[in-house]
């Protein structure tokens, strides 16, 4: 067998792991991976591994498996253009939405673990918040992400051990904790969060479904402190219906 031979079995398995993953709609068991791309568990188990260490994956604490943020970092072009798309698509009800509150509007998008931001709106007054926005950074960290992550019914304790967390008094440190609070976000539809990873910023965030089983983005409303999270929640969910209603199916 030639070189080309030799080599595009073993690069068929690994684009088969990876493009199961990326189909995906939540994280797979080995069980599940091996059933999808036909490989013995054992000769998955294998691969998983050294996927893993090349970050290509990444292993949860639960024994599921999504792609790692090598991956994300690679194809984050890709998809913040597809999250600003959506962005442009909603601009009149996100300017609405800013003229309304006078806080910062985006939208968010997960992407594995990972939450990006897009298409903010804001005053001077938040240019400081506005601007730390611009960085994708880990969703469990957000009310976005963790909005998304809840509403995919993701487990909570897939999240901790896999990226470095910033040590602060607001962290959620117990899956059992985060457990709760999504349970909460799926009863309401809001979820509210001190960000651990930008000083000073506090996020309200609701789910826009168009007629999908999973949200396509996030609305986030944020502000400082002082910012009154009931208020603002009416205001979005009332934003994010007017959205659905006109926009279902068109994306």
């Amino acid at each position: 067998m030639n070189a080309t031979g030799s080599a595009g079995g073993p690069l068929r398995k690994v684009l088969a792991v990876l493009e199961a993953l990326a189909g995906a709609s939540r994280p797979l068991t080995l069980s599940e991976l091996s059933r999808l791309v036909n490989l013995p568990k054992s000769t998955l188990h294998r691969l998983m591994r050294v996927l893993t260490d090349l970050r290509l994956t990444v292993r949860m604490e639960s024994k599921y498996y999504a792609l790692g943020d090598y991956l994300f970092q690679l194809g984050a072009t890709s998809g913040l253009a597809r999250a600003q798309s959506f962005s442009y698509t909603i601009t009149p009800f996100l300017i609405e939405l800013f003229q309304l509150t006078h806080k910062i509007v985006s939208v968010a998008m997960l992407s594995s673990t990972k939450v990006q931001h897009v298409g903010t709106l804001y005053g001077q007054e938040h240019v400081r918040l506005a601007m730390a926005l611009r960085h994708p950074f880990p969703a469990h960290c957000s009310a976005a992400g963790k909005l998304l992550l809840a509403k995919s019914m993701r487990n909570p304790s897939d999240f901790y051990g896999t990226t470095p967390v910033a040590d602060t008094r607001w962290t959620v440190r117990r899956a059992d904790t985060m457990r709760r609070e999504f349970e909460r976000i799926r009863r309401t539809g809001l979820s509210y969060a001190r960000s651990e990873y930008i000083p000073g910023l506090v996020e309200v965030a609701a789910p826009v479904h168009l007629g999908k089983a999973h949200p396509v983005a996030a609305i986030v409303v944020g502000d400082t402190v002082n910012m009154d999270l009931r208020s603002v929640g009416r205001v979005l969910l009332d934003t994010v219906g007017t959205i659905e209603e006109n926009l279902a199916g068109a994306c």
